[in-house]
């Protein structure tokens, strides 16, 4: 486990790098609760899940999350596309593809009208049953998806998750500013066959981070350092003077049932200054 207390590192406002703190980190609490305890941690920026596990997306107030995290002075990096349907893009029924087609066209308009630079998306689950192969039609949809990104000026983040080889197939096809790379850590260990590989290809793109540790066995979300990932070696990985966005973490406690929240968050804003001190060659 790193010692978070004992390194001495540079105050965020001196860095060139937010910090940030996805909302949805484990404990069942108001939206408005989990932000003061990201902000009073010391996160700058934060991001949000349109899933239904949102209480106030499942009631329909999606369009009050942006106006709440701002009021509590976060800077909103992304939204979330949740993963139920993902796959759908790949599905042979262009009734299904339709179907996937507006429900991210709506993600867009969302982005727009909020003014959210990122939409952060899954072109396959990152758990459970994996689509079939991707097919050219998936790829036409994938691509009209992108144009209309561009059209409102935001750009689509796209997550490596179990098939990590379905990014060189979009990112070799489909070429635009606005499409690019959300690199999670913990699914980068535990399904590619050579963790880092997609940043040295793809770390050009890369536009969001989704930063957290694992078992080796199933995907944690644990702090940085608390399980097996080599820190150490994402630190050199990540393409720091290229990539423009925050330092996020996607992250749940290790021991929910022991720790409080405001010790968690405590401990995760020690942990984003642990791994920014490893960035800068400090320990």
């Amino acid at each position: 486990m790193p010692d978070y207390q004992g390194v001495d590192i540079l105050k965020e406002e001196d860095d060139l790098k937010r910090f940030g703190m996805f909302s949805w980190f484990g404990y069942p609490m108001p939206f408005e609760e989990r932000l003061v305890l990201i902000k009073e941690a010391g996160f700058s920026s934060t991001g949000f899940w349109l899933g239904p596990e949102e209480d106030l997306v499942a009631k329909g107030r999606i369009d009050l999350l942006p106006e709440l995290i701002r009021s509590r002075g976060l800077f909103l990096e992304y939204v979330h596309a949740p993963d139920i349907g993902c796959n759908d893009v790949w599905d042979k029924s262009p009734a299904k593809r339709e179907e996937w087609m507006h429900a991210y066209r709506s993600y867009i308009d969302l982005c727009k009208r909020h003014a959210i630079p990122n939409l952060v998306m899954h072109v396959n689950q990152s758990k459970g049953e994996q689509p079939g192969d991707p097919t050219e039609e998936g790829l036409v949809v994938l691509a009209e998806l992108v144009k209309a990104a561009e059209d409102s000026g935001i750009k689509i983040a796209v997550e490596n998750t179990m098939q990590p080889s379905l990014l060189d197939l979009i990112f070799t096809r489909i070429h635009s500013d606005y499409f690019g790379f959300c690199y999670d850590t913990s699914h980068d260990f535990l399904y590619s066959l050579r963790p880092g590989e997609l940043l040295e290809r793809w770390g050009h793109r890369l536009m969001v981070t989704h930063l957290g540790d694992n078992d080796g066995v199933v995907d944690r979300h644990w702090l940085p350092g608390l399980g097996i990932l080599d820190w150490k070696e994402i630190a050199r990985w990540l393409p720091m003077k290229t990539f423009q966005g925050s330092l996020t973490l996607e992250v749940f406690s290790k021991d929910q049932e022991k720790e409080s929240a405001s010790d968690f968050m405590a401990s995760a804003y020690q942990s984003i200054q642990w791994l920014q001190s490893l960035l800068q060659g400090e320990c």
